[in-house]
């Protein structure tokens, strides 16, 4: 294995591996904190209906 990985093919396959890791660590991290981001946003709306809906009926019971 070891003389493998110290040729040119074995190299760049341990290279390509490498990068294929190291692109997919980024993505799923990108991903996430976008999923992330989508629940806080859906989060705040739910808080801003409900205000607005206590809102209206305190001032529909006036």
């Amino acid at each position: 294995m070891y003389k493998y990985v110290m040729n040119n093919r074995g190299g760049s396959y341990l290279l390509a591996i490498s990068l294929l890791l190291l692109t997919t660590f980024f993505a799923t991290y990108f991903v996430f904190s976008y999923e992330s981001q989508i629940k806080i946003y859906n989060s705040l709306e739910f808080a801003n209906v409900r205000a607005t809906i206590n809102l209206l009926e305190e001032i529909g019971s006036k």
